[in-house]
């Protein structure tokens, strides 16, 4: 079970405003599917959200100062700052609510003992106790460096069920989109050391198309269809790397819904040929999609390249709590 990392609450002169809580702070109850389902839910995670969540889930060690993410953004720091304290209290509201996968049912309690009419003594909870959040620690942890800037950092299952979600993504729909990101023509770019010119931005994605082309050609074997339940329709067949070379070596044919699943490391091959589904994929999903644990590959693949694979997908199966 998750240890819930809560920091010492200094509280400040004056009633009952937010207590002052400096350094780190982490609130890490919800789990990697709890944050999925949150990534799914609009009323929620708005399109302002899952931007923010890619600029964080993009830099170093998964953490920004708010000010530089508004900028970036090209938004103001307070409509940030509202676009993340409104999140924040739905998904309050929702872990209160019992709504939410995590890994305590509810927030630990401190508890003092006091004497009832019997004279025995209980254990009960002393609700001013409560560790008091602001609605944007409910969305990320929070790390002061030593000139007391503060940065927003997304949560550890947060950042996994991102992971999943990118992943997962055979249209390389975020590769394009780093791509236009850069370019001289995106809004606020004029004039950047690090924007590129139109044409070279136009050069790449080209190349990119170009190159997805090629592997899945190259993937192809003398009969194509997905490894996992054998469809063979070309049109809907995707070419999926094993992991660690890319798009370098000859992948693997999949229907769309496996080939998402291999991406995210949510099944994988034994050395035997024999189908490995993820403890992350419930008894429903595993109907749903069609995934039976044991069953033998469709089709051949590169043990040694499968090896890779599969060491990933089990370290991922083993961070579940």
């Amino acid at each position: 079970m998750k240890n819930n990392f809560v920091t010492t609450i200094e509280r400040e002169q004056g009633g009952d405003e937010m207590a002052r809580r400096k350094g780190l702070k982490r609130w890490d109850e919800i789990t990697t599917e709890g944050w999925l389902s949150l990534m799914a839910d609009k009323t929620v995670m708005s399109a302002l959200m899952m931007q923010i969540f890619s600029r964080l889930y993009h830099s170093e060690d998964y953490m920004d100062n708010a000010k530089n993410i508004a900028k970036a953004l090209h938004l103001e720091y307070r409509a940030l700052n509202a676009g993340v304290g409104w999140a924040g209290n739905k998904i309050r509201e929702m872990y209160e609510s019992g709504s939410l996968l995590t890994y305590h049912a509810s927030e630990k309690k401190d508890e003092t003992p006091r004497e009832e009419e019997t004279g025995e003594f209980r254990l009960s909870e002393t609700p001013a106790s409560r560790v008091r959040r602001s609605p944007w620690e409910y969305v990320f942890d929070g790390s002061e460096d030593d000139n007391g800037t503060y940065f927003w950092v997304l949560k550890p299952e947060a950042v996994r069920a991102y992971r999943e979600i990118m992943d997962a993504d055979i249209w390389h729909l975020d590769d394009i989109r780093s791509l236009l990101e850069s370019d001289e023509t995106a809004y606020g770019c004029e004039g950047s050391l690090f924007s590129h010119s139109s044409s070279h931005t136009v050069d790449e994605i080209r190349k990119r198309f170009s190159k997805n082309a090629d592997f899945k050609r190259k993937s192809m074997g003398a009969h194509p269809c997905c490894i996992v339940c054998g469809a063979d329709r070309i049109s809907l067949l995707h070419a999926v790397p094993y992991g660690t070379h890319g798009e370098s070596q000859k992948g693997l044919m999949l229907c769309p819904t496996h080939a998402a699943l291999f991406s995210a490391h949510l099944i994988s091959f034994s050395d035997a040929g024999e189908l490995l589904v993820s403890p992350r994929i419930s008894e429903r999903e595993r109907m749903l999609y069609g995934l039976i644990a044991g069953e033998k590959a469709k089709a051949p693949f590169s043990r040694r390249r499968m090896l890779t694979h599969r060491k990933i997908f089990t370290e991922e199966g083993r961070k579940l709590k």
